[in-house]
């Protein structure tokens, strides 16, 4: 609590300056301009004054230490703005962007949760873990389709095991000291508040998002600031500072230009909550409109525990567990809630919630059992958490005539899940049937295959594990692998001997009807021919199974361009293409293959030209792949397997700002599908681009790389020798094996491992001028003598 006269403790926050009485912060003049005080504590946390109660039990933050578990932990807190994890095994404490759709946007929520499940994929190394996501996005009764999301999406990362989902305020109910009773306060972006009394089940109030709820919260404030700003301006209102601080937070737009500029934003939400600390610096100078506008937060927030604690029957002793944004950024308003929750809602104690991630963490923690198994709360408040299985459907072996256990309530050890017989019969000795019993193998010139998609019975597939790779990595941060699409023409076995001579560690196996490698067509008819695959490549690492010609008439050109691969009408090609995909797709999940790579073509390579008084644009191609390819998406989801796109001169993706617009879209498309890019620098150095550049900046979002070089001729006459080719008006170009040409491979190497890039990269064989058993040997032994063969030391000296 702050000092203050004994006439304030009775009328609330003091409006004039400190040396009147009101909250005194010691602060330089630099934090007068920009922003209160936060007084890092040992722990890292906000100093704030409170009760000796609350001295006594400290900060709802247990530090990670998983010893004696029998699963690693992970949690992951978030808000509105801002989110924050703890990754599994050393509890290493990472920040994110907001993943809550209604703050950003969905294709920008689901970029960031690809990117924080890969980082706890990559800490969980293969092993099963727990974690738990508290989320605003998720309502107490869990049982919308966030949750869901949320387990398509870790599970296309590779994260493994068991994962819980709650609302953010449930965490903190369930960790000491509240231990299942009392009231929970978030004041970040936005507000909400819950409460139990360890019996009954829990109660909230607010968290209706900002148009129904949020009182008192970083939006509410910068809203209230905003408008009192703008009616000072005009005169409708009293001069407040104010409006001089949301200047300078605007970079010398006035409030009126800000205000409009807000207002045309699609989700203005987490902009808005950041003009909160211009209102509560503003109040820390004794400015009287925005103690105002503080009092009433503060008010509400107050009204709202005390709806909390009545709904739930709180009665005697109970406490308050308060947190978010707006009460770590500003110590003295959390000390003013502090003093105000005491003395008018009859708070025992209020206990500050400084790291919302480690709390999520330590009632994880707290779930923990003697036997060193996580299980669900014992109290009332269970009911509010979802629990969530992280292994892929098409790898779990349910009991007959048993529901998902995904959608089951909270049970980390069913009983009725008993463990089958050592001599029970394997389902995953059973491929998929791609038409089974009630989905005839449709005629030649069945309708489109996206009606009635054939394999969504949910088959159990062979587990990944399962698999044997040609040459175990090791702890190399980077996989070696080969593409045997330059062996068309000749036979499986032949291309997968040479692969095992050169040592990769993984293989892309094309299903192209032009290349003759696997009969795509027999395959999803004939079940012995499946198992023969099977068979063929038991001893493979096959990390991805593609398609590049059958796919690529899925948008065109549907002309004479591509008769070679199949003649027919635009609607003959794109069934050709939907149902190639498809069943590439589903081969892929019948080998354990979490990869599928595609080549969706291009409807109209002339967007990329502006044309006079047309509003024509590259975002029409990528709007039609949405339509085109959400059969496909929803199918990878179903399965598992993470769809990968090329960036290449003929397709709807070929650089950068057209990758980042068809992620986006494929999240907003289709948010449980995995959707991550497979990047072949020379193609992109082939149009311009920079090769280092290309393969920089993406995270997670980038799956795979291809590795060739490229030559290009930059002299007027046509070049001599083979290979030679162009892609648009730029000048000839051809590839080559690694090493001869002049696409910098140390540097891109260097750049992959700056990136922590922990995929395959590929090589790739389009030399026109060598064998392709010494192009691909030289190239492999190229790349291995560029990365790391185990962990480095670094400089020892």
């Amino acid at each position: 609590m702050t000092e203050r006269s004994e006439r304030t403790r009775k009328h609330g926050p003091v409006v004039t300056p400190s040396d009147e009485g009101g909250p005194v912060t010691e602060r330089s003049e630099r934090t007068r301009k920009h922003g209160p005080v936060v007084t890092p504590s040992d722990e890292g946390g906000p100093v704030t004054e409170r009760s000796e109660r609350t001295r006594k039990h400290g900060p709802v933050v247990t530090p990670p230490d998983e010893g004696g578990l029998t699963t690693a932990l992970w949690a992951v807190d978030a808000g509105g703005s801002t989110t924050t994890a703890v990754l599994p095994g050393a509890g290493e404490v990472r920040t994110y962007g907001s993943v809550n759709p209604a703050s950003v946007g969905a294709g920008p929520a689901a970029r960031t949760l690809r990117d924080l499940f890969g980082d706890v994929a990559a800490a969980l190394d293969g092993r099963d873990g727990t974690g738990w996501i508290a989320t605003a996005a998720v309502d107490l009764d869990v049982g919308a389709d966030e949750p869901l999301r949320l387990r398509d999406l870790a599970r296309a990362a590779g994260v493994r095991g068991r994962l819980l989902v709650s609302n953010d305020c449930v965490p903190w109910l369930v960790a000491p000291p509240l231990s299942g009773r009392g009231v929970v306060l978030v004041c970040g972006t936005g507000s909400g508040f819950a409460a139990a009394d360890g019996a009954d089940a829990l109660c909230r109030v607010g968290g209706c998002e900002y148009l129904g709820s949020d009182e008192g919260s970083a939006f509410t404030l910068g809203l209230d600031g905003l408008r009192a700003a703008v009616r000072a301006v005009d005169g409708r209102g009293s001069a407040t500072a104010i409006a001089a601080r949301l200047t300078g937070l605007a970079g010398g737009r006035s409030p009126v230009e800000l205000a409009r500029a807000l207002a045309a934003e699609a989700f203005p939400k987490a902009a808005v909550a950041a003009l909160a600390p211009a209102v509560c610096d503003a109040w820390l100078d004794g400015d009287a409109v925005a103690a105002s506008l503080v009092s009433a937060a503060v008010g509400e927030l107050v009204l709202g525990v005390r709806a909390a604690r009545d709904r739930a029957g709180l009665t005697g002793a109970w406490s308050v567990a308060a947190g978010g944004g707006v009460l770590r950024g500003c110590p003295p308003f959390l000390a003013e809630l502090d003093r105000r929750l005491c003395t008018e809602a009859g708070a025992a104690e209020v206990v500050p919630v400084d790291r919302p991630a480690e709390a999520v963490y330590a009632a994880l923690r707290s779930l923990a059992r003697d036997d060193g198994e996580v299980r669900p709360p014992a109290s009332a408040v269970g009911h509010a958490v979802r629990s969530l299985d992280l292994d892929p459907r098409e790898h779990r072996t349910p009991p007959a005539n048993a529901g998902d256990p995904a959608d089951g309530p909270l049970n980390l050890h069913p009983a009725n899940n008993p463990t089958p017989p050592a001599n029970a019969a394997n389902p995953a000795d059973e491929p998929p049937d791609p038409h089974p019993p009630n989905h005839p193998t449709p005629p030649a010139n069945a309708a489109n295959p996206a009606d009635k998609p054939p394999g969504l019975h949910r088959p159990n597939h062979r587990a990944r594990s399962a698999r044997r790779p040609l040459r175990s990595p090791g702890d190399r941060p980077v996989g070696v692998g080969l593409c045997l699409a330059a062996w068309g023409g000749s036979r499986l076995d032949t291309a997968l001997e040479h692969a095992a001579r050169c040592g990769v560690d993984a293989v892309d196996l094309p299903t192209d009807s032009t290349s003759g490698l696997v009969d795509l067509v027999r395959w999803a008819r004939d079940r012995e021919h499946r198992a023969e695959l099977r068979a063929a490549v038991a001893g493979t690492a096959v990390e991805c199974v593609s398609n590049s010609r059958d796919s690529q008439l899925l948008l065109g050109p549907h002309g004479p361009h591509t008769d070679p691969v199949l003649a027919g009408s635009a609607a003959d090609k794109r069934e050709h293409a939907l149902r190639s995909a498809m069943d590439t797709v589903r081969l892929a999940a019948d080998l354990g293959a979490p990869h599928v790579r595609l080549m969706y073509g291009v409807p109209d390579v002339a967007r990329w030209l502006s044309w006079w008084h047309s509003a024509v644009s590259w975002a029409d191609n990528i709007a039609l792949w949405c339509e085109e390819a959400r059969p496909i998406l929803r199918l990878a989801a179903e399965h598992g397997v993470t769809l990968l796109v090329e960036p290449h001169p003929k397709q709807v993706v070929y650089d950068r700002a057209s990758a980042r617009q068809l992620l986006d879209a494929a999240a907003e498309t289709e948010p449980s599908a995995s959707v991550r890019l497979c990047v072949d620098p020379a193609n992109l150095a082939a149009t311009g681009h920079d090769p280092v550049d290309a393969v920089r900046g993406w995270g997670a979002g980038l799956g795979a790389a291809h590795a060739k070089d490229l030559q290009r001729w930059g002299r007027p006459e046509p070049p001599p020798g083979a290979g030679w080719s162009r892609y648009g008006p730029g000048p000839p170009i051809r590839f080559r094996a690694l090493g001869a040409g002049e696409m910098p491979w140390p540097a891109i190497v260097s750049a992959l491992l700056d990136e922590d890039f922990r995929g395959v990269l590929y090589v790739e064989h389009e030399d026109a001028l060598l064998p392709r058993e010494q192009s691909t040997t030289a190239s492999v032994r190229l790349l291995r003598d560029l990365l790391p063969q185990s962990g480095p030391q670094g400089r020892t000296w």
